[in-house]
């Protein structure tokens, strides 16, 4: 048991280094594509804001630029995976679109934009949908659909 604890304790340690060297730099691109993955899909999305009920249609339904909400739960990976893809396009097209998350628990949004599965991307403008893409496989597909409305 206290072998068990120990080996958690590290494993632990060594995930909080590995994502600590990618924070700060010392992990690049030639790093072990896995590793990248699994630091970039661990790492919370702090600059998604998660939208509720009452905040939709302030947010989305009433803004003034293209919204792309990503609809997902967090026990679904693929949608963790893609959480680091929604802060990089929420970096790269800052006051040019608008990039929010809705969760499962959510099931007045969810319903009232028929998500099925996750993850969905829906773009909005003005809050009428304009495109939709249902559990992407390739993050390149969702780049391609918001650099289509660019």
């Amino acid at each position: 048991m206290a072998q068990t604890r120990v080996l958690s304790c590290v494993a632990v340690i060594v995930t909080c280094l590995v994502c600590l060297g990618f924070n700060v730099g010392m992990c690049s691109s030639d790093s072990d594509p896995s590793i990248m993955t699994y630091v970039l899909s661990s790492l919370p999305s702090n600059l998604i804001h998660r939208i509720t009920e009452s905040e939709w249609d302030s947010l989305v339904s009433q803004s003034k630029l293209l919204v792309m909400v990503m609809f997902f739960a967090e026990w679904c990976a693929p949608c963790l995976e893609m959480l680091s893809i929604l802060d990089a396009l929420n970096s790269h097209f800052t006051n040019r679109f608008k990039f929010y998350i809705v969760e499962i628990e959510e099931e007045v949004i969810i319903d009232r934009c028929y998500v099925d599965y996750l993850p969905t991307f829906i773009v909005f403008k003005g809050g009428e949908e304009m495109d939709r893409l249902v559990e992407p496989d390739d993050p390149r597909k969702i780049w391609e659909l918001v650099d289509q409305y660019m």
